[in-house]
């Protein structure tokens, strides 16, 4: 049979202050990282940073957007968000180019729509305020120096609108179709 050793209480007053040194020592280590950390971010924390940046961004870009939307149809305007417009297609003026439902992006023209030309696609309003999405045809040149147009829907069955489009009317130029289904 082995003996029994026992400890004596100097050696256990010896391993308490040698633990009490480890734990110190542990502490100054994750001490001294803190403030590593507080002085230079890492790179989950930069990413973190960013990211909620961005997130804040365009939450507040959907939220400006959406309140100038419900202004700008409480006035009975057209909404427009960083000049760009939605319009949805009502009829069969422009198949099949543009079916009924149809959504479509436009944009604020330049030049207050004095520089259209034949083939681009534009939304307006006419004489009786309707709004229309119809294909410049001919650009007519007045001769006071104004420009007119003359429009027309794609389908085969219409034919050349009557009234001549003038600048001022134009609302907006297409620019993409949102493909819904």
């Amino acid at each position: 049979m082995t003996p029994t050793k026992y400890t004596t209480q100097e050696q256990i007053e010896a391993m308490r202050k040698e633990i009490l040194q480890e734990k110190q020592k542990l502490l100054n280590i994750s001490e001294s990282k803190k403030s590593y950390r507080g002085w230079r971010p890492q790179g989950k924390q930069i990413i973190r940073s960013v990211s909620g940046a961005i997130f804040l961004g365009v939450s507040l870009l959907l939220v400006w957007s959406i309140i100038s939307i419900q202004m700008t149809k409480s006035r009975g305007e057209i909404p427009n968000v960083l000049g760009f417009q939605l319009f949805a297609i009502e009829s069969g003026s422009m198949e099949p180019t543009l079916e009924i439902g149809a959504v479509i992006v436009s944009r604020t023209p330049k030049n207050d729509g004095s520089a259209l030309r034949v083939n681009d696609i534009v939304t307006f309003k006419t004489l009786s305020e309707a709004v229309v999405t119809h294909r410049v045809v001919e650009v007519i040149d007045n001769e006071n120096g104004s420009k007119a147009y003359r429009t027309k829907g794609d389908n085969p069955k219409n034919s050349v609108d009557q009234e001549l489009l003038t600048p001022n009317r134009v609302i907006g130029v297409f620019v993409a179709k949102i493909p819904l289904t």
